[in-house]
């Protein structure tokens, strides 16, 4: 400990003098993340400042003099490594599997039976442009199943089917991409879970829940409520909004506060419009009719 210390005060006692990173190790043996670090609160001079400055533009000078000198005395020569001839059909196979089919460049291998790093060399080397980033996080998780609606629908299901729909039309965010229902009804919001899980095939761990509640309300105790009742673990439970607590709006206070139900998915959020839609425009022939 006691060599440390020595060692900690050399090297501020060097660094004051305006030595570099470097030196300070060449006359110190230690690393330079250690330089670094005892060095960071020992102040220089506009001076010193500039002086070390100066000695990088010199290097950097000093480096790319000597590289010429070798180039130009033929001691310096770097030849392009020798590229292996590429198939004009595998070409247009890897364009047509990346634009046409959108795959990504793991899936793009694997059909082609090679690896992922040599589709990008082929890419680079060939002037194949790339997905923009939109794009490319489409190609990415196109696959990856977020939700599953359920296909063949016994009558009670159609019935929950046409609940949940109708339940987000009249509760629901309609915009931002994300599925939000809002109730302070805890047999709504059972009712609208029932409809994400038994209807939509939704993934639980993407559940999220958000609670809206009051200053002089006890968030331990709702949070318990709503997650005993929702079946959702209390580490799906986002930071509450608490609403600071006025005249105008006591006596409307909701005493187990007011839930969000939250899965973040757009097309989950279109398939659920769609179905709303549908919905709507089968009961207006019906009424009219």
């Amino acid at each position: 400990m006691k060599a440390k210390r020595e060692a900690q005060r050399e090297v501020r006692e060097l660094r004051t003098q305006g030595l570099s990173y470097r030196e300070i190790m060449q006359r110190v043996s230690v690393s330079k993340s250690s330089v670094s670090l005892w060095c960071r609160a020992v102040p220089l001079s506009q001076v010193q400042q500039q002086a070390l400055h100066q000695r990088k533009l010199d290097a950097a000078q000093n480096g790319l003099s000597k590289i010429a000198r070798l180039r130009q005395a033929g001691q310096l020569t770097r030849q392009p490594s020798p590229q292996p001839a590429v198939d004009p059909g595998e070409l247009k196979e890897l364009r047509r599997l990346y634009w046409d089919e959108r795959l990504g460049f793991r899936e793009v291998a694997a059909r082609m039976g090679t690896q992922p790093w040599r589709i990008y060399r082929l890419m680079r080397q060939h002037n194949v442009p790339r997905r923009r980033g939109t794009e490319q996080n489409y190609a990415t998780y196109k696959y990856k199943p977020q939700f599953a609606p359920k296909q063949a629908l016994a009558q009670e299901e159609e019935r929950l089917r046409v609940a949940g729909t109708m339940l987000y039309l009249a509760e629901g965010a309609k915009r931002r991409g994300v599925v939000d229902f809002t109730n302070s009804d805890p047999r709504l919001v059972v009712l609208f879970l029932a409809f994400l899980r038994r209807i939509c095939g939704i993934s639980e761990l993407r559940l999220r829940a958000y609670l809206y509640a009051y200053p002089d309300q006890d968030l331990e105790r709702l949070h318990k409520f709503w997650s005993e009742h929702t079946q959702i673990p209390l580490s799906q439970f986002i930071k509450p909004y608490v609403r600071p607590l006025t005249p105008n709006v006591s006596h409307r206070k909701m005493s187990m506060g007011l839930l969000h139900i939250r899965y973040s998915d757009r097309r989950l959020l279109q398939l659920i419009q769609s179905w709303g839609e549908e919905i709507c425009e089968s009961l207006g022939r019906y009424l009219s009719g």
